[in-house]
């Protein structure tokens, strides 16, 4: 093709030339640029040969040539704001070369650049900002990374620290002004801030954060000079030095001192700082309050000797013993732990544990000491001490103790020894009529009556369920015997609500320190018994009348109600020929058909108007309970079916087991005719008296269903009624 002019002009031109063409989207916005035109001096500078790149997009040639990367983000802004013309230097890594490039627009849809080579001028004016190559030397090996920039702020040079900290090429950051590399950081920085700071003639030097070709963050000091000649910056050095791992160091010591003020504040104990000099240097708040102070001015510099005493678990105050452990601690650099009794500013007096380390603060050695108050622990551990020693119920010392303690006793120094043994009597009874809570009050007051009666120095411990001893030291068997006539009598005055306490007694000697201890135990065990053989009948009918007194005052079971039931049951008895041992058991069934009502409260029993269906299940348990009671004691238990019997009915309909006919027992089948004549005849508070006519009309109504036919023409026949 035959070139004009204008061509032959354009392709002679020293400078670099080329024409690029708008690229538009459908609507119209600027999105690209092609090149459609560009001269021989362009390929030379440009290094991009024109076969290569006419006709193709900027976009897509700057990822193959990374040297038009710079120019197209100039290009396009010249697009997008409508400018007219701009010039901007470049530099062409591949070629170390400067270029001077200038753009201007012809009409709306195309772009001239205008390129020339600058390089000598650049290195120029290098030199003059080196000045000598000692200085380019300084530059290229300095530890730091290192940027030089000139008048127009422009990058002009990087050393390898730069290419290595940052990850740019050379050829990615000279050219460009330094606000465009070195301000990648988050938004809201100090980096523009500095940086325009150095641009104005100043120096610079403080911490800050930049960002690598990467996006990382990285914390740097940095350090900035201008270059001043003739009172004029004609550019300026960067230093940049990478402290990411100082400071990471440092905050991770922050975090620690942090975490250990926050504990040495917050701390339960008394901490305290003691120099190598003996002086303290720092305490926490727990250490004024244990010393009486408001502030730390009036606690640093003194010595623990200024303030209240520590003293030794014997009381005694002394210094003595807590440098020696101060010393081991220095010496070891060991944990020493001890305890101590300690003494506040008040004069309280209260058990301590202190704990004593070493540790090097500052080049020196200084001693931490902490005071920790144990009173609640060393409660606990007492509270456990007396647990393990001691009866829970009663207080007194348990059988392992006494094991223990007549062990260490069992010596010629204490002879004579004298044991006690006890057994409160009943027990049983109380348990199965009252309950065991009952049982266990009896328990307590039989304790405390034996430790009223013995001396101090004696050893009490409850031996088993309803057994105690007693160790007499130094005790003969007349001493020991003054004891347990002082318990008897002091168990005769007492009494747990209506129930008398009694015990039976046991005593023996050892006089010979030969002889075996458990001997003497055993022997007193053996007498204990005997006395209980002896006394168990007058006790158990004692207890019998204290309950049977109790539920004639909370029920209708008088002693006045049981001799009317014990007189019509013994006709009966008498006219089928009982014999004289049944009618005896028939009375005694009698005066206990009902002991099993002890455990119901007055309420129920007493109540006037019609029993609730949950107030009637409780009434109908008595039978069973009175059952336990006649069979916790010998003297009644040859009584216990019957009691258990005397509410079954002829035809099966009664409680609590069901049975009927001939199996019901005999003398429970005659209380069952006493009992319901008793009622009807004398009547109750909620039931009226009914006459002779009446009752006897209720007894033929229920002949047969709720009582025993031939017993009731027995019963008849004593009230001389005619069948």
């Amino acid at each position: 093709m035959e070139q004009n002019n204008d061509q032959l002009f354009i392709e002679q031109l020293p400078e670099g030339f080329a024409c690029l063409e708008l690229v538009k989207t459908e609507k119209g916005r600027k999105a690209d640029l092609i090149f459609r035109y560009v001269n021989r001096a362009f390929e030379d500078l440009s290094g991009f040969p024109r076969i290569k790149i006419i006709n193709k997009k900027l976009s897509d040639l700057s990822d193959a040539y990374n040297n038009l990367g710079i120019a197209r983000d100039r290009f396009i802004q010249m697009m997008h704001l409508n400018l007219g013309e701009i010039i901007f230097e470049h530099y062409i890594d591949k070629y170390d070369r400067w270029t001077e490039i200038k753009v201007y627009t012809t009409d709306e849809n195309y772009i001239n650049v205008l390129v020339r080579d600058i390089t000598n001028q650049k290195k120029n004016e290098l030199e003059h900002i080196y000045q000598n190559k000692s200085l380019k030397t300084l530059f290229d090996n300095s530890f730091d990374a290192v940027v030089s920039i000139d008048a127009d702020d422009l990058i002009i040079d990087v050393n390898d620290n730069f290419v290595r900290m940052f990850g740019y090429r050379r050829g990615d950051v000279i050219g460009r002004h330094i606000d465009d590399v070195m301000n990648q950081s988050k938004p809201g920085s100090a980096n523009k801030e500095s940086t325009a700071r150095v641009l104005a003639g100043e120096k610079v030097e403080e911490e800050d954060i930049r960002y690598n070709k990467r996006g990382e963050p990285m914390e740097v000091m940095i350090k900035a000079l201008p270059i001043i000649i003739d009172n004029k910056r004609v550019g300026a050095y960067a230093f940049y030095s990478n402290i990411t791992e100082r400071k990471k160091a440092e905050r991770e010591l922050q975090e620690r001192e942090s975490k250990y003020n926050a504990i040495f504040e917050g701390s339960h104990d008394a901490i305290t700082i003691v120099s190598d000099e003996g002086l303290f240097i720092d305490c926490n708040q727990r250490a004024l309050d244990l010393y009486g102070l408001e502030s730390k001015a009036e606690f640093v510099m003194t010595r623990p000797s200024d303030f209240s005493p520590i003293l030794q678990p014997d009381g005694k105050t002394s210094f003595e013993a807590a440098n020696k452990n101060i010393s081991k601690a220095l010496k070891t650099k060991e944990h020493i732990h001890f305890e101590w009794i300690h003494q506040r500013e008040d004069g309280e007096v209260f058990p301590a544990e202190v704990i004593l380390k070493a540790f090097t603060l500052e080049g020196k050695t200084v001693l931490q000491g902490s005071v920790r108050d144990i009173t609640d622990r060393k409660q606990a551990e007492e509270n456990l001490r007396y647990i393990s020693f001691h009866d829970n119920l009663t207080g007194t010392y348990n059988r392992a103790y006494f094991d223990e303690e007549a062990k260490r006793l069992d010596s010629e120094r204490q002879l004579p020894i004298s044991i006690i043994m006890a057994d409160l009597n009943g027990l049983k009874l109380i348990n199965d009529t009252y309950g065991h809570t009952k049982g266990d009050e009896l328990l307590v007051k039989a304790a405390e009556l034996i430790k009223n009666s013995c001396r101090r120095e004696d050893i009490i411990a409850r031996w088993g369920g309803d057994e105690f001893v007693v160790l007499l030291p130094k005790t003969d068997l007349d001493g020991a015997s003054t004891i347990g006539k002082r318990i008897s009598e002091n168990c005769r005055l007492a009494y747990v609500e209506d129930i008398p306490i009694s015990m039976a007694l046991g005593i023996s000697c050892k006089n010979y320190r030969a002889t075996d201890l458990s001997k003497i135990l055993r022997d007193a065990e053996d007498n204990m018994y005997k006395q209980k053989l002896t006394e168990s009948r007058s006790t158990k009918s004692a207890v019998l009348k204290a309950l049977l007194k109790t539920l004639a005052e909370k029920s209708f079971e008088t002693e006045v109600h049981t001799r009317r039931m014990q007189k019509i049951a013994r006709q009966i008895g008498e006219k089928i020929n009982l014999p004289d041992a049944e009618i005896k058991r028939l009375e005694l069934l009698i005066t206990l058909h009902d002991i099993g009502k002890i455990n119901i409260s007055e309420e129920i029993l007493t109540k006037r108007s019609p029993l609730s269906k949950n107030e009637w299940e409780i009434i109908k348990k008595h039978p069973e309970i009175g059952y336990r009671i006649a069979r916790a004691t010998e003297e009644f238990a040859h009584v216990a079916q019957d009691i258990l019997a005397h509410h079954e009915r002829w035809d099966g309909k009664g409680y609590p087991q069901g049975i009927k006919g001939s199996k019901i027992p005999l003398l429970a089948r005659i209380t069952a005719i006493a009992d319901a004549y008793e009622v009807m005849t004398n009547g109750r508070p909620y039931k009226k008296a009914l006459s002779i006519e009446e009752v006897l009309e209720e007894f033929k109504k229920c002949s047969g269903t709720q009582f025993d036919p031939e017993l009731t023409r027995v019963f008849f026949s004593c009230l001389k009624v005619p069948n």
